[in-house]
């Protein structure tokens, strides 16, 4: 049975209690095959070096975070924010908008076409800068899909990094 990593130890007790929560509202409310493939994809995230938070709220949803700054300055990127009650998943495409390297709305198109490309999903072009949502049952047949959306995510960001680095230098 798949479950979440441990949060990682400078999380606060609030966000342990979140995640304990997340799954376990995950869990009561989606069939065991979409919260098994859920939580894969978000194992898939942390092994992929990303981290998770958890809202606050009573749903309790989590939120794959990757943090893409440098030692001096955090900047915090994230693909999909996951509803567990509720049963759906945003492609946060809103804030998206302001980071680099999806504040290329190129950048974001692909990813919307990625998210696209999976059955089950059909994300509006014309919410390119909202906040759009597929169905999270999407994920007990297309997990690996989801999986490959979210490394292919990582790894724009991590190539954007040099680049930024690079112009830094120059300039």
């Amino acid at each position: 049975m798949e479950t979440l990593e441990e949060p990682q130890a400078d999380q606060d007790g609030e966000q342990q209690a979140a995640a304990t929560r997340f799954e376990q509202r995950l869990r009561e409310n989606q069939t065991e095959q979409t919260a098994q493939s859920v939580l894969m994809a978000l194992r898939f995230w942390q092994q992929q070096g990303g981290y998770l938070t958890y809202g606050r709220a009573a749903e309790t949803s989590c939120f794959p975070n990757l943090d893409a700054g440098s030692a001096l300055k955090s900047r915090i990127l994230w693909p999909i924010a996951i509803y567990p009650v509720s049963g759906t998943v945003e492609a946060v495409f809103q804030p998206l908008k302001i980071r680099a390297p999806f504040d290329d709305e190129t950048q974001r198109r692909e990813l919307m076409t990625r998210f696209n490309a999976i059955d089950g999903i059909d994300l509006a072009e014309a919410k390119i800068d909202l906040r759009p949502s597929f169905p999270l049952d999407v994920f007990a047949e297309h997990g690996e899909d989801i999986c490959s959306v979210l490394e292919w995510f990582v790894h724009t960001v991590a190539l954007e990094a040099p680049r930024r680095s690079a112009e830094a230098v120059a300039s």
